[in-house]
């Protein structure tokens, strides 16, 4: 039998449905953000920026090639925004919930999918699952829009403000890094123009927490406060407190480095220097918006940045990363001794070996997917860009970040192709494309999985 054969005759799995589905959405965005239409300048849009451009928004990166506000027409800027909202609940979530609007039953297969994608340990109560998914994300984005209304109002008046409002509280709580600028002078300046303006964001700063947190740690809080649940899980428990340690450690690291920095937050006044600190030990996990040139970071700031961005923030959420609990569960295997069986206790639960070798697995994969990609981008380019600048790009694009030293715009085609490639390999997932490719059956959350630790990691 032909190979062709062999693939017709192959049923697709969960995770090779998740990968078609990425990738069907970003050729659709492709072709949509050429037309002439979509861009100011009433002309066609290269291919190359066009496909840089809705991969970045459906794998919600927030790298760019081409500034968005000055590039894309409004019917371009739409577009983005609903490749950033399809690519923050994920297609497979978006298709469910049409074949449920219109009063379609889910089949097996649209259960595993949506069990992969939210990294749920069986497809029992999904639709319900699914269902508190959706609200949840539009009810949040809904108070997003409405807290960021008055100042974005009040900047461009009332139609434009209404669309920047839900633009950037779409990107905000998918944890995008898109915006659209309110300059046609300043290129790449991202929300820099808001960095002394903490109305506009401290509520950025929420969204992306809340979407970086999780949403079955989100129905937990919620749980507890509406149902009076005295317990949170282990898993929310320790979400939240690495969560916290990952927001107010950098966030007094920043301030340290940063505090008389006149190219970063020198010129600010405490508040906004507080503020601001906040921000850039949040953005990189993994959001990517920046309030300053992340160029003039000191270097030891830029590093710091290098380690949150690959961390990311927790699993089932719109955050990339190696995750939260990946890296805490890596850890333990190095620093908390194993038993016989190759398991860790901490905190009187048990962390089977199991989740510990998935756990450093994503880890390694991840370090290795970096230090191989920046060091082919150093090669495609010449040495004209430095190690520290590639693998700041590499990095932002594998965590699905966003934030840049400036030089992506410049770099070589294939350079491009790779960022490309990274942005969709970290969205998807390096694991869920192994399974793609191979064709196993088996689910590929089948070492995800919640044992007596109830950790989620992945």
């Amino acid at each position: 039998m032909s190979m062709i054969k062999r693939f017709k005759n192959k049923k697709i799995n969960a995770a090779t449905s998740i990968v078609l589905g990425f990738l069907g959405v970003i050729l659709v965005g492709t072709f949509l953000l050429c037309l002439p239409f979509s861009s100011a300048s009433g002309h066609w849009i290269p291919f190359i920026n066009a496909l840089f451009t809705s991969t970045s928004a459906v794998c919600v990166t927030g790298l760019i090639v081409v500034d968005t506000s000055i590039y894309f027409s409004l019917f371009g800027q739409i577009v983005i925004m609903l490749l950033i909202q399809i690519g923050g609940l994920g297609f497979i979530a978006l298709t469910s919930l049409v074949f449920l609007i219109f009063g379609k039953k889910l089949s097996y297969g649209n259960r595993v999918a949506i069990q992969e994608s939210f990294n749920k340990d069986n497809n029992q109560g999904v639709v319900s699952f699914l269902r508190k998914i959706i609200i949840f994300v539009f009810v949040m984005e809904f108070v997003g829009f409405v807290a960021l209304l008055p100042s974005m109002i009040h900047l461009y008046g009332g139609g434009y403000g209404i669309f920047r409002a839900l633009f950037l509280s779409i990107s905000a709580f998918c944890n995008a890094g898109f915006n659209v600028t309110d300059s046609h002078t300043l290129e790449f300046q991202s929300i820099a123009s808001y960095s002394q303006n903490s109305l506009i964001l401290i509520p950025i700063m929420l969204l992306i927490v809340i979407g970086g947190i999780g949403f079955a740690v989100a129905f937990d809080i919620g749980n507890k406060f509406t149902k009076h649940r005295r317990k949170m899980s282990f898993h929310s428990k320790l979400v939240l407190s690495i969560t916290a340690f990952l927001i107010f450690v950098p966030a007094l690291l920043f301030g340290i480095f940063e505090w008389n920095n006149p190219g970063t937050i020198g010129s600010f006044n405490t508040w906004d220097k507080i503020v601001n600190c906040l921000f850039q030990s949040i953005t990189p996990r993994t959001a990517g918006f920046a309030t300053y040139d992340m160029s003039l970071l000191k270097p030891q700031s830029r590093m710091l940045t290098d380690v949150l961005m690959l961390i990311g923030g927790s699993p089932a959420s719109t955050a990339g990363g190696i995750k939260t609990t990946t890296l805490f569960v890596a850890l333990l295997a190095i620093f908390r001794r194993s038993n016989s069986k190759g398991d860790v206790v901490f905190m009187k639960k048990q962390i089977p070996n199991k989740l510990i070798r998935k756990s450093t697995r994503i880890v390694n994969l991840a370090l290795l997917i970096t230090f191989v990609s920046t060091f082919l981008i150093v090669i495609i380019e010449g040495g004209s860009v430095t190690i520290g600048a590639a693998m700041f790009e590499v990095i932002s694009a594998l965590s699905t970040v966003g934030l840049s030293l400036g030089i992506t715009p410049g770099l070589a085609l294939l350079s491009k192709l790779l960022l490309i490639l990274l942005m969709f390999v970290g969205r998807v997932g390096a694991i869920t494309l192994l399974v793609a490719f191979v064709g196993k059956m088996k689910s590929i959350n089948e070492e995800i999985e919640y044992p007596d630790s109830k950790i989620m990691i992945g």
